[in-house]
This record gives C-alpha cells, sequence and structure tokens, in this order.
C-alpha cells in the first residue's frame, strides 16, 4: 500500500510541474503574440495610399525615406510598392506616378 501512494505522490508531482510549465509557456506566448498584433495593428490602422509624381532624382529606396516608418521598414516598403505597382524590378521613371502607402502619425 505504501508503494501505491508513493508512486501516486510521483506522479502528482509530475503532472503538477507539466501543469505549471505548460501555464508559462501559454502566458509567455500570448504576451508574445500580443505585443506583435498591437504593433501591426497601428501600422495597418494609421496606412493609407497615396499617387505621387515620380522626380528625376527619386529611387524606390528614397521613396522609401520619405514614406517608411523607419530605416529597419525600407525593404519590406519598397517590396509593398513595388507589389502595388505591379513593377518587376526597382526601375523608375521620372514623371510616372506611383501608388506608395503612408503612414499618418
Amino acid at each position: 500500500m505504501r508503494e501505491k501512494r508513493e508512486y501516486f505522490n510521483k506522479v502528482t508531482n509530475n503532472n503538477i510541474m507539466l501543469i505549471i510549465v505548460g501555464i508559462l509557456v501559454i502566458v509567455t506566448l500570448s504576451i508574445c503574440i500580443l505585443k506583435n498584433v498591437k504593433a501591426d495593428s497601428y501600422k495597418d490602422n494609421n496606412k493609407s495610399y497615396i499617387t505621387i509624381e515620380i522626380h528625376p532624382e527619386d529611387t524606390l529606396t528614397s521613396i522609401a525615406e520619405d514614406y517608411a516608418l523607419s530605416e529597419d521598414d525600407y525593404s519590406d516598403y519598397i517590396n509593398e510598392v513595388m507589389f502595388i505597382n505591379n513593377l518587376k524590378d526597382d526601375t523608375i521613371h521620372a514623371g510616372c506616378y506611383l501608388i506608395v502607402p503612408n503612414y499618418n502619425y
């Protein structure tokens, strides 16, 4: 009888530890997901689109410098501009127009 009780106590202690670890993992993942959702929601809720005329000195990078939220976003911003305007490469021509994302601060 004593052996059964000791075995039951070991099993119960292991289950409690697994439950605690599981709860910690769920809480940690929830915090990470909520942080990302809030950041992405801010970007998307404050984004609109405008049309700009390309000037002779403009490049997609210079446009990203003017309109992207930060330097870290330049690559994603350029890719989005290329996608929106159906550009096959980064070649743009003065006098043409581009639709670009614009973020209201």
